[in-house]
């Protein structure tokens, strides 16, 4: 239930060079394949996935999660993203209803430090982005099942019940020793750069930057993400979305930063071709535009390949070409068997 912000508030607006520009800034290149860069990235984010499932049951027990266990494998996730963002993109897009909560932090800790290394943080900031991604959403962990598993539309007091996992997750980590950065991200991913959001309804850069990317991020992992409620909708149309929420919803120079990032066919997405194949997208590059490097796995007929085969669109395969984007679970596929 958004609320719009009050006349009288004075809203601050600077524009994002500005609020870089006491930063130091990288330009950061691709330094390993996707392939070698999957294989320890994979390894990274299966040892997080089991580590925040430990936290995750702390949290619903009121202890104090232990920050200092998971550190070190959100450091090696950052470390993966600085010299290959695609093997974090492609892992951040394993999606499944019944583990939604957990891999939607995860997949959130990822994006976030993506859009930090295109924004050209240094590591430190991307790890505190990846923490805070992380957790921002833990107070959903403290809401009733029901409520979360729902798959009608929520009433108003079920809508302002969920408006209460803000303060839930603040609490919940209120001794673990998170840096302030993230505590703002926890408290202020949902408002909005039109001061529509809440709970406090912000609005401009008085939202906190990382709160900001936070919540772009999480908007377009949620639209995604197949979830009791929502079937998720292609990447493509999530950007589409996205797109049209640039200065109300959300800061515009972010959302592209956000779509420069990940790009028009992220790894790992799932694109049906005009021969009526399937492939997912297996290697992507900034500048490759339309023409990524793809693993067909479905015949024209939507039948498994025996061997599947790699196609790199140059212009020159004739008539085969994208057609369109595919929802990750389309054709009952599998997404952690696809890499």
């Amino acid at each position: 239930m958004n609320q719009t912000a009050p006349a009288s508030q004075t809203t601050s607006y600077s524009s994002l060079s500005d609020e870089l520009s006491h930063r130091v800034i990288s330009q950061y290149s691709i330094s390993t394949d996707l392939s070698s860069e999957l294989r320890v990235a994979t390894l990274a984010y299966f040892s997080l996935q089991q580590e925040f499932n430990r936290i995750s049951k702390a949290i619903k027990t009121g202890a104090t999660p232990e920050i200092e266990r998971i550190s070190p494998l959100l450091q090696a996730l950052v470390e993966s993203i600085i010299r290959n963002p695609a093997a974090g993109v492609w892992l951040a897009r394993l999606k499944s209803k019944s583990s939604y909560a957990h891999r939607h932090c995860i997949s959130c800790a990822i994006l976030c430090t993506v859009m930090g290394r295109q924004l050209g943080l240094d590591i430190e900031s991307m790890f505190k982005l990846s923490l805070a991604g992380l957790f921002m959403d833990n107070g959903k962990l403290l809401l009733p099942d029901s409520l979360m598993r729902k798959t009608e539309s929520l009433t108003d007091e079920e809508v302002l019940e969920t408006h209460q996992h803000i303060q839930l997750g603040l609490k919940s980590v209120r001794k673990a020793g998170l840096p302030e950065e993230v505590l703002q991200t926890i408290r202020s991913h949902h408002e909005r750069f039109d001061g529509s959001g809440y709970p406090s309804q912000l609005a401009g850069t008085d939202i906190p930057l990382y709160a900001r990317i936070a919540s772009i991020v999480d908007c377009y992992d949620a639209m995604t993400s197949p979830r009791y409620y929502a079937t998720p909708i292609p990447h493509s149309e999530a950007i589409m979305k996205l797109a049209g929420w640039r200065k109300s919803l959300f800061q515009k120079e972010l959302v592209d930063t956000f779509i420069q990032a990940i790009g028009l066919y992220p790894p790992g997405s799932l694109v049906e071709l005009t021969s009526g194949e399937v492939a997912v997208v297996s290697d992507f590059r900034v500048g490759m535009g339309r023409k990524p490097e793809l693993t067909v796995i479905l015949d024209a007929n939507k039948k498994r390949l025996v061997r599947k085969k790699v196609l790199k669109l140059s212009g020159k395969e004739g008539n085969i070409d994208i057609a369109k984007n595919l929802p990750p679970d389309a054709y009952d596929l599998d997404p952690e068997a696809l890499f």
